[in-house]
């Protein structure tokens, strides 16, 4: 049964919660969540300020929580880094995850041009072993 206390969180708990969904079911899309994308998932929701409550309440009620564009161009692209971590992490890219990062990434304002640019490099330097924060200062 779902909770309905979603409905009064604060709009940044609310793009919070909107954006974890994204990345489950962004894991969820190849049927399965990986270690390795759970491994994942368990670190951004620490991030995210999520409790373990929230999480299993998103990841077993993921309709429930809409997606909501972040505000600022910084969060935009760093939510965007955290979907091809997502992605690559447990070593498979389908073409169906390939597709839903790319519709995701127009959900955070980008271009079709600017994901066909940014997302090979983002990925390039993921796969190198650098952090997020990393990534970030080099696309911005």
């Amino acid at each position: 049964m779902s909770s309905f206390s979603h409905f009064f969180d604060s709009g940044e708990q609310a793009r919070q919660k909107g954006h974890f969904r994204n990345l489950v079911m962004l894991a969820r899309v190849d049927g399965n969540i990986s270690s390795a994308e759970n491994h994942l998932l368990k670190k951004i929701a620490t991030k995210l300020s999520l409790t373990e409550e929230q999480v299993d309440e998103i990841c077993e009620n993921p309709e429930d929580y809409p997606f909501i564009p972040p505000v600022t161009r910084e969060e935009r692209y760093e939510r965007f880094i955290q979907l091809i971590q997502i992605l690559g992490a447990d070593g498979n890219m389908d073409a169906n995850e390939t597709r839903l990062v790319r519709r995701l990434g127009v959900e955070l304002g980008f271009t079709p041009e600017r994901i066909d640019e940014k997302f090979p490099i983002i990925l390039e330097h993921l796969r190198k072993g650098m952090n997020r924060e990393e990534v970030l200062r080099i696309v911005i």
